[in-house]
Order: C-alpha cells, then structure tokens, then sequence
C-alpha cells in the first residue's frame, strides 16, 4: 500500500494503516505489554485515543522508532514500510504524536518516560 496523492485517498489509507499498526499491537499481549512500558500509556489512555489521528500517529510512532518492529508489522499487513512514514506524517502532521496522545489523554498514572528511540533508518522522522 502506498499512499495516493489526493488529500481524501491519503487521509483514508493513513488511517487504515494507523489502525491496522494498532491492532497488530494488540494481537500479541507481549508487544502490547512491550508498548505500554516503553510509553507509558496505559490501557485506558490507548482505548482513549485509539479511534484518533493523533493516537493512530502515536502507535506509528511507535513503530518508526524500532525497524524491526516495523518491518515485521509491513510484512504481515502487506504494507511497503515506506509508506509507513507518510502515514504517521498524514495523521498528526510533522508534530510528536507519541508525546501529544501520552499528554493529551492521560488517565493520571503515566511512567513519565518520554524518552523513545531513534527514528527507523528507513524514515527519518517528519519533514521540519
């Protein structure tokens, strides 16, 4: 899947990869588990953002900042990892999803890591 052109084409298959990346998380407790540590999002602050933009960016997000990850994710969607980075750039813009969704929707209980790795080798990260 690689993103179209047309603002509308775009917007739509941003949000499906968004929302597949989400349930390719929440197929597997270990990297859910995973997810939650590393980000300090808690079950109910990700059922709270799940169906926005701004929480689909945080879990693409997520999966840009660790290759492997996104390239096991690209693999079993069926997805060319490069669109990947179009997507989370379509859903939030050039802004930090991750931290906007932890901070934005935070049930009170965060870890208060903010802290992520490194952007994939194969995305950058958003265009400044």
């Amino acid at each position: 899947m690689a993103l179209k052109e047309s603002g509308v084409a775009k917007s739509e298959e941003a949000e499906q990869i968004g929302l597949a990346a989400l349930v390719f998380l929440t197929e597997d407790a270990e990297r859910l588990g995973r997810f939650f540590n590393d980000t300090g999002f808690s079950p109910t602050d990700l059922r709270a953002v799940a169906g926005t933009a701004e929480g689909q960016a945080a879990v693409l997000d997520y999966l840009l900042a660790d290759e492997s990850l996104l390239m096991v994710f690209a693999a079993g969607a069926g997805i060319d990892p490069a669109a990947i980075g179009p997507a989370r750039v379509a859903l939030a813009g050039g802004g930090d999803a991750l931290r906007f969704a932890s901070e934005n929707h935070s049930s009170g209980h965060s870890t208060g890591r903010q802290s992520r790795k490194r952007p994939s080798k194969r995305w950058a990260g958003p265009e400044q």
